[in-house]
């Protein structure tokens, strides 16, 4: 009993390290909320502005290669005050009337034509 636990234990940690791996090489991925990716692939501005959703958060994660940068994609409705609120507690700098950098982050967003925020994208600069 005693040599049981610790083997499930390394097998566990195998069985998340090779998720991990496999997930970071996808070139794109679509999760929600409540799904292993979510922990994985989320930038915490994104997980941050979920929270604000008026309806369900989806998300679309494209993989950095060479020049690209990571692409992480929020598809809900916001509000543009929920955006800049969190761009400006978090030292964003407003670039365009739809573009937000700080670092090597940028966050930008498309709205609808009511102005309701439909998708928000971080691309991470590696």
């Amino acid at each position: 009993m005693n040599k049981i636990i610790p083997l499930i234990s390394v097998s566990a940690a195998t069985c998340i390290l090779v998720y991990s791996v496999i997930v970071s090489f996808s070139e794109r991925r679509e999760y929600s909320k409540v799904s292993l990716d979510y922990y994985l692939l989320t930038p915490n501005e994104l997980s941050q502005l979920a929270k604000h959703c008026e309806n369900n958060p989806q998300f679309t994660y494209s993989a950095a290669d060479g020049p690209k940068p990571t692409i992480t994609h929020l598809h809900c409705h916001l509000e543009e005050e929920t955006i800049n609120s969190y761009a400006i507690d978090h030292n964003f700098e407003k670039t365009s009337n739809n573009l937000f950098k700080r670092e090597q982050t940028e966050i930008e967003f498309e709205k609808n034509s009511t102005g309701k925020i439909i998708l928000t994208t971080v691309y991470e600069y590696l």
